[in-house]
C-alpha cells in the first residue's frame, strides 16, 4: 500500500510537471515558407510582416523560399511537417486552386492544410511593359499581338497557375495569341521584363510598383474594382472590356491536423500584428494591398467560393 502510494505521488508530481500541448507555444524559431521566389509579392508581404509578427508571438520567425516546383515543393514541405506550429506557409490564394487543376498537386492541397489567418487581400492580375517598349496602352499590346500572331512573349509566375489563366482570358478577348514564359516568382519576370527578354509580363501590382515609380515600366491593365490610387493612369479589366475584378488573398497556413489551441495562438498574434503602423504603411504604399485580416474559417470560406466561381474554368483550361 505504501509502495502503491508512492507510486501515485510520483506520477502525479511527474504529471504536474508536464505542461499542455502549446501550453509553452512559441519556444523557439519559427519557420515561414514562402513557395516563391524572393522579390514576389509574396515575399515581399512576408518581410514586411516578419517583425511585427516576431513581436506578437514572442519568438524569432525565419522567412525561408522555397520556389522549386511551381509552388509544389514547398507547399508539400509544409504539408508533411509536424503540426506543432513551428512550421507555417503563405501560398496565394488562387495558386493552390489554379495548380489543383493543372496537375501540379493531385488533390485539393488546400482541403488538407489548416488555414489559420489571412493577412491582406489586392488585385490579382496586373499587365506590365518595359518603359522602352513600343507598346505604351493595351490597345497597342492588341494591334502588336494581331500583327504578330503567336510571337509575343508573356512572363509570369509558374506554368500552369492563375496568372497563365488570367492572360489566356485577356488576350483571348482582345483577339491575339501569345507565348506564355514561366517564371520561379515575381522577381525573376521582373528581371526577364526589364532586360528585354519577353515582351510583357502578367503580375500583381506590388511587383510591378517600384519599376512603375521609377520609371523603368509601364502599367496596361489591373484587375481590380476601380483604379488603384497609387496607380490612377492603370485602367482597370472592366473599363477595357477584358474582365472583371479577381482578388488575391494572403494568408498563413498551417500543417495538416495542426491543434486548435495552436492555430488560435497563431491566429490571434496575426490579428495583432496586421494594426502595426508600420506593416499598414507599407502594405498600402509599397504592396498596394488593403489589410484584411480573416480568421482560418473565413479564409476556407473565400478558397472554396473562388473555387466555385473559377473552377470549372480552370479544369477545362488543362483538358
Amino acid at each position: 500500500m505504501k509502495k502503491m502510494s508512492v507510486l501515485l505521488c510520483l506520477f502525479f508530481l511527474l504529471g504536474a510537471a508536464v505542461p499542455a500541448f502549446g501550453q509553452n507555444y512559441p519556444s523557439r524559431t519559427i519557420r515561414w515558407v514562402i513557395p516563391y521566389a524572393a522579390g514576389g509579392g509574396s515575399d515581399m508581404l512576408a518581410r514586411a510582416f516578419q517583425a511585427p509578427l516576431e513581436r506578437a508571438l514572442g519568438a524569432k520567425v525565419i522567412v525561408e523560399n522555397i520556389p522549386a516546383g511551381t509552388t509544389k515543393v514547398g507547399v508539400m514541405e509544409v504539408a508533411k511537417a509536424k503540426p506543432d506550429g513551428y512550421t507555417i506557409l503563405s501560398p496565394v490564394s488562387e495558386g493552390l486552386v489554379a495548380y489543383y487543376y493543372s496537375g501540379t498537386f493531385e488533390t485539393k492541397i488546400w482541403e488538407k492544410l489548416t488555414p489559420i489567418g489571412n493577412l491582406t487581400v489586392e488585385p490579382y492580375g496586373f499587365v506590365e511593359v518595359r518603359a522602352e517598349s513600343a507598346i505604351k496602352t493595351w490597345d497597342d499590346l492588341v494591334k502588336a499581338g494581331k500583327a504578330n500572331p503567336g510571337k509575343l512573349t508573356c512572363g509570369g509566375p509558374g506554368a500552369g497557375g492563375m496568372m497563365e489563366i488570367i492572360m489566356n482570358e485577356i488576350t483571348k478577348v482582345g483577339g491575339f495569341a501569345t507565348k506564355y514564359v514561366p517564371f520561379q516568382g515575381g522577381g525573376p519576370g521582373k528581371i526577364a521584363l526589364l532586360g528585354g527578354h519577353i515582351d510583357f509580363r502578367i503580375c500583381t501590382p506590388a511587383e510591378a510598383y517600384s519599376s512603375i515609380s521609377g520609371g523603368r515600366s509601364r502599367g496596361l491593365a489591373v484587375s481590380a474594382d476601380k483604379r488603384m490610387k497609387l496607380l490612377p493612369e492603370v485602367p482597370t479589366f472592366r473599363e477595357l472590356g477584358i474582365g472583371g475584378e479577381i482578388p488575391l488573398f494572403r494568408g498563413i497556413w498551417g500543417p495538416p491536423d495542426l491543434p486548435p489551441d495552436l492555430v488560435n495562438t497563431i491566429s490571434k498574434a496575426i490579428e495583432k500584428a496586421v494594426k502595426d503602423p508600420d506593416f499598414i504603411k507599407i502594405a498600402e504604399t509599397q504592396l498596394l494591398a488593403t489589410v484584411d485580416y480573416r480568421p482560418g474559417r473565413a479564409m476556407m470560406e473565400a478558397l472554396e467560393a473562388y473555387d466555385k466561381k473559377w473552377g470549372k474554368k480552370l479544369a477545362d483550361s488543362y483538358k
